[in-house]
């Protein structure tokens, strides 16, 4: 039917139609491609496509401008032909097109806050870029606001220093891990802790999220310096974490340790990196964490690892001088050797380059698009390589020291930020190899801070850097005004209280008995605990709306002296029972005020409260701050950052800082008058030379390592008359012995014979094992010793030690180094330390170089002496060793004898060096390294053991023979022979004078038994004459350096001031001068020059005297005189009606206080007259009264303390000598009949 009606239809008419539709369309809506014919296409080439659906879309300026995660947005499919400013905005140009380098030259600094007492080793952002963390050596983690800089909140718990700190790709949770060998894990909304991971032995060295997503299963990884790492399963729904962990033990060896760590971009893969030269590869592929391969082609310890960003590659760098680029292919790992030492073709390089011995990776990183890694090299510059082929592309150059930070921009691949140990901070550009813009992190007053970690946000517009100093550096594009109102110093006044801690290592604020993240929001306090104005309260969250008053915190000081925040307001109501417990906790603190009624400090509250003023608690302005104690560094770094390595603990914060902050608690209000006590804290720390933290110590500016001459004594207000306040100064002094005992051994649980010095300190005898060094010797510094030293003492835990900051991470030191001992100190401990400072020395000229470093050590058996005379040294090194001689050596006061089996480098790496260079084998059987310079020849007539393998003792004419043999000028113009026996006999006369009996023997630790726990080297006159008796002394100098120790120990056990402390000086400067001149010979001298000398000129001189300086020094010697008990009988005038017959003898009556009241008139015009009297009131005493022996020791302290005053007086050399003459000429006379006073 239907081919009945449609016959006009040929049978190809519907293919005509289909042919027919697509230009009839065309007509009206033009396809995009024309000739195209298509009935299936789809846009532009669809048949069914009308003017609505092709018209182009126009976009607005502000959609066009608009960034998301720091890009624009992708133009839609029918977007029209945009203008060019079009095409810049929405991403379809290159973004060095877009946005040239130059634009990062307007990054500035907007803010630098101190908000650590210690070094600050990492720094993160969250998954937002709102927050910033740091963690840092005083076991603090902290969070700030990017966008103004405020400190947000404080994560407490951690019980050492903060070594890694990772956020989760959730933004829910941060993880950070310490040398207290946990992981703690915070909630990011609450900052309530959620678990306390304890998987590892020693300290966490990396930690890692998995970006790796399977449901709501994740992963986090830590290392350790167990050699382990351990994975933690968590739910990220619940956040709640495993804790048991799957744990690798990869330790082949004692002592491997698992340094560094790194997720690839899915998460599929984790690369590690450890001291054993080994990567190791984990898979998660498989549900589980599995190892999949072990790459071993370093030759040394690989501290530096990362994968790429949106691949399987990733790159390690190792410390022997070499970068790996991994990757996976054909089921096998290969890489691509980046050599340190490769040079670009055709460049030579000038400087601190071809100084470097061995060249070392410190640190690796890509760019963002992968096409270039960067390493940083131990020669302070930073090279960039083509990621695929291996080519060396550019050397950056700009450090000048070495750089432990590299950051790459996260969307710019031009961009990479660096820092380092010399405080710079540059923005490099990548792709022409050039320097954008640098920053030098310069501390005003305390040179530069070292920069130890950066990172940069996620929108790439703040980065933020981390210094040596506490510091936080917050740097970004725009205005700073934001910045500018915040502090520059920021710490709550909790951060650093006592924590108590559960089975679980969670812990609760000791005071408030709550959880750190449930207390009320703090105050803010600067670095010395003082609290900053109500404008900055308002910055700490919580405390936006409060009133006025409630953002004034009340102050007071504990009952040590210390500064603190009140927590109780003054408005604010405080229930019965807080106040029941107060009222209690007030009677027993009185009731042991009372009881403890010889402690300086309670003493001192309660005498002098009335002199402080009336100034209320709550008034900061009259509380006064303590002292920066360990805040401030002369810039020297301390430490290496190495991937998150270890971080240690510096020498800034103290184990004392970390006392004071942890006594700064919530206590009630204290009463008016609290500075008083306050600066009594201040001189007791000033004071005080205890120092119960081993930290390594550095030299710090101003800080002399020789005993100090005269210390600066504290101003202090003096307190009003209280019968408790007019007790003798010996009263004083068993107050602070008792105080101090109670704050040392009390705290700590020691014996006092824990405390008592080694004999390595207090040997009399000279030995050449161990080495005890003294001031000016020239010494061979081994390296290789201090390493091992630093290894066994670490390992043995004898006391806190960093590798990190030995002297070998600050600068290049070869095998050996010829030092000169410029500066010795020894600190007080378990045990006690010996810091050195050591010169560099020219081993041709014999002059000083410049450089300098120091270091600390003490004597510990089974380890080989590092320091080695350089006489001893040059001596052995003539000795022509071959295989198979026979030797002795000195052990322990005896001779043994063995054979040298060999010859060989002790490592490797120091293939010339002298150290421990032989294998010799003992004649009891047993082998040893051996240094040369501890072997000796054996003599054609040396006695040898009557049994193999034992001892012959050592004589004491052999150990004359192993003594130093001092250099010309180092005993004077004498032999050391001669000298000392003369300084013995000064030594022995003045022994016998009262002023210096305190001085004679060593203290009597029975009765002041907290001595060795505050002096670190004891001393007195006895050991200083044994030991010049056996010739421990190698130079002049060296017993100066120990005389002087007298008066620093004096000054260190007692009050300053005190009466005992002014004999000491006397003392001191009495012996220093007869050791520097001999009287005896410039009394000869002046006997000759005075038969030469017209007296007309010597009156001329006397009118150029210093009047004010003589009489001051004159009136000081008679103040001391009244002092001394043999100066009695001459102080006041002769009683004659006790003595009716003294005017028949005596002509002219004369005492010390007719003496001093003419002085103080002003009637003598010239010393002369002075000592006129004074040599008339000895021979009127010898005129009237037989002499006595008593009176002999008096005039003659009297004839050197004068001697001592006149040559002060800048009198000159002949006046000086003639006016002692004056005097000592009745001292002689006077004493012919008693010749065993002198």
């Amino acid at each position: 039917t239907g081919v009945k009606y449609y016959r006009h239809l040929a049978p190809d008419h519907l293919l005509q139609i289909c042919h027919r539709l697509g230009p009839l369309l065309e007509q009206e809506i033009p396809q995009s491609v024309p000739g195209v014919q298509t009935l299936l296409g789809a846009g532009r080439q669809s048949l069914l496509r009308t003017n609505k659906s092709c018209k182009h879309v126009v976009w607005k300026g502000s959609a066009l401008a608009a960034l998301h995660c720091g890009r624009p947005p992708e133009s839609p499919v029918n977007y029209g032909s945009p203008p060019s400013i079009g095409k810049k905005l929405n991403g379809k140009y290159r973004l060095e097109r877009l946005v040239p380098t130059a634009v990062y030259q307007h990054m500035k600094m907007h803010k630098r806050i101190l908000g650590h007492l210690s070094s600050v080793y990492c720094v993160t952002f969250d998954r937002t870029g709102r927050r910033i963390f740091t963690g840092s050596d005083d076991c603090l983690v902290k969070i700030w606001a990017t966008d103004d800089g405020r400190l947000l909140a404080t994560l407490r718990g951690h019980a050492a220093e903060i070594s890694d700190m990772a956020v989760n790709y959730e933004n829910t949770m941060i993880a950070a891990g310490s040398c207290d060998k946990m992981i703690r894990v915070w909630c990011l909304r609450t900052c309530a802790p959620l678990a306390v991971l304890q998987g590892h032995s020693a300290s966490i060295t990396s930690l890692q999220f998995s970006p790796l997503c399977s449901g709501s299963k994740r992963y986090l990884s830590s290392t350790g310096a167990d050699g382990t790492i351990c994975f933690w399963l968590w739910d990220a729904g619940t956040l709640k974490i495993n804790p048991r962990p799957t744990k690798f033990t990869e330790r082949p060896r004692p002592g491997v340790q698992m340094i560094c760590s790194s997720f690839s971009a899915g998460g599929m893969f984790l690369a590690t990196g450890s001291t054993d030269h080994i990567i190791r590869v984990y898979f998660f592929g498989s549900g589980q964490p599995e190892k999949i391969s072990e790459l071993e082609f370093h030759t040394d310890k690989v501290d530096s690892i990362q994968f790429s960003n949106s691949s399987s590659r990733f790159v390690s760098g190792s410390r022997d001088g070499t970068a790996r680029i991994w990757q996976f292919k054909r089921r096998e790992w290969k890489s691509i050797l980046l050599d340190m030492a490769t040079r670009p073709s055709g460049q030579t390089l000038q400087g601190v380059e071809d100084k470097i011995t061995k060249l070392k990776v410190t640190m690796v990183a890509w760019d963002r698009h992968d096409n270039s890694v960067i390493t940083a090299v131990n020669n302070m510059t930073l090279k960039v390589w083509n990621s695929f082929t291996g080519q060396l592309i550019h050397i950056l150059m700009g450090h000048e020291d070495e750089v432990f930070v590299l950051e790459p921009h996260p969307f710019d691949p031009r961009v990479l930020f660096s820092a380092g140990h010399d405080g710079n901070v540059i923005v490099w550009d990548l792709a022409r190899g050039v320097k954008i813009r640098s920053y030098f992190n310069m501390i005003e007053g305390q040179g530069h801070g070292a920069v130890f970690d950066c990172k940069c946000s996620p929108d790439g517009q703040h980065f933020a850097c981390t210094d040596s100093h506490g510091h936080l550096l917050i740097f970004g594009f725009g205005s700073s005004s934001k910045y500018d109102k915040i502090a520059d110093q920021m710490f709550f006044h909790s951060d650093y209280r006592p924590l108590i801690r559960d089975a679980n290592n969670f812990v609760l604020d000791e005071q408030t008995q709550q959880a750190p993240h449930l207390m009320p929001p703090p105050f803010l306090v600067d670095v010395d605990g003082n609290p900053h104005p109500a404008r900055y309260q308002r910055l700490v969250p919580g405390r936006e709306n409060c009133r006025e008053e409630q953002l004034i915190p009340q102050m007071g000081v504990t009952s040590s002296g210390l500064n603190q925040v009140l927590s109780q307001q003054a408005n604010q109501e405080v229930s019965p029972l807080d106040s029941m417990i107060q009222r209690l906790q007030q009677e027993q603190d009185q009731r042991r005020s009372g009881e403890a009624g010889t402690s300086s400090t309670s003493r001192i509250s309660r005498g002098k409260l009335h002199t402080c003023g009336e100034a209320s608690v709550s008034s900061t302005s009259e509380v006064h701050s303590p002292p920066n104690i360990g805040l401030r560094r002369s810039g020297q770094i301390e430490g290496v950052r190495q991937m998150h390595s270890n971080a240690p603990r510096s020498e800034i914060a103290t184990e004392r800082d970390l006392v004071a902050w942890s006594r700064r608690v919530v206590v009630p209000e204290l009463s008016s008058g609290v500075s008083c006590v306050f600066n009594l804290f201040l001189s007791y720390v000033i004071c005080s030379d205890y120092s119960s933290d081993y930290s390594d110590w550095t030299a710090d500016a101003g800080i002399n390592l020789q005993p100090p001459k005269k210390i600066p004594k504290l101003k202090t207000k003096k307190a009003e008359s209280s019968s408790e306040d007019e007790e003798g100064p010996e009263k004083q002094k068993k107050q602070i012995k008792k105080e101090r005992k109670k704050g040392i051994l009390a705290e700590n649980g020691l014996t006092l014979e824990e405390w008592l010095p080694s004999a390595w300190i207090t040997d009399t005898v000279p030995r050449r094992c161990p080495f005890v060094p003294q001031m000016g010797d020239e010494v061979y510094y081994f390296r290789q010793g201090h390493e091992a030293y630093v290894v066994m003492a670490k390992k043995n835990k004898i006391y806190s030690i960093n590798p990190k900051k030995q002297p070998w991470h600050k600068m290049e030191l070869r095998e050996q180094e010829l030092m000169k001992i410029v500066g010795i100190k020894y600190e007080v401990g378990l045990p006690t330390l010996c810091c050195l400072k050591l010169a560099f020395l020219d081993p041709d000229t014999g002059k000083l170089t410049g450089g300098s470093f120091t270091m600390k050590y003490h004597d510990m058996p089974d380890v080989i002496d590092f320091l080695v005379l350089r006489q001893q040294f040059d001596d052995a090194k003539h000795r022509r060793w071959n295989i198979g001689d026979r030797f002795r050596s000195v052990i322990d006061d005896a001779w043994w004898f063995g054979t040298i089996e060999s010859q060989e480098p002790l490592q490797p790496d120091y293939p010339d060096s002298l150290f421990q260079c032989y294998n010799v084998c003992w004649d009891n059987g047993d082998t040893e390294k051996m240094s040369p310079w501890d072997m000796e020849l054996i003599p054609t007539n040396a006695v040898f053991p009557e049994e193999l393998g034992t001892s012959v003792p050592l004589t004491d004419e052999e150990r004359r023979t192993l003594l130093y043999k001092p250099l010309d000028g180092e005993w004077g113009s004498r032999t050391r022979d001669q000298e000392c026996d003369r300084i013995i006999a000064g030594i022995n006369q003045l022994m016998t004078l009262d002023i210096a009996s305190a001085f004679v023997a060593p203290v009597d630790l029975q009765a002041y038994p907290m001595y060795c726990t505050v002096v670190a080297y004891p001393t007195d006159l006895s050991t200083i004459k044994q030991r010049l008796e056996s010739k421990f002394y190698r130079r002049l100098s060296s017993l100066m350096w120990e005389v002087r120790y007298i008066e620093h120990n004096t000054r260190t056990f007692n009050e300053p001031g005190s009466p005992i402390v002014k004999s000491a000086k006397f003392v001191t400067d009495l012996l220093l001068h007869f050791i520097k001149d001999d009287l005896l010979n410039k009394y000869q001298t002046i006997l000759s020059f005075q038969d030469h000398q017209p007296k007309r000129r010597l009156r001329n001189r006397a009118q150029s005297y210093d009047i004010q300086s003589w009489k001051k020094q004159c009136e000081e010697l008679l103040n001391l005189i009244f002092q001394c008990e043999d100066s009695e009988p001459f102080r006041q005038p002769v009683d004659l009606l006790e003595y009716p017959d003294y005017r028949d003898i005596i002509d002219t009556p004369m005492d010390f206080a007719t003496v001093r009241e003419t002085l103080e008139a002003g009637n003598y015009e010239s010393p002369m007259e002075l000592c006129k009297d004074v040599r008339l009131i000895f021979s009127n005493s010898k005129a009237y009264t037989p002499s006595k022996r008593s009176r002999v020791r008096f005039y003659l302290f009297i004839y050197l303390s004068i001697f001592i005053v006149l040559e002060k007086s800048k009198m000159g050399f002949s006046l000086c000598i003639q006016t002692c003459i004056q005097i000592y000429v009745p001292i002689t006379s006077s004493t012919s009949e008693n010749s065993d006073v002198h």
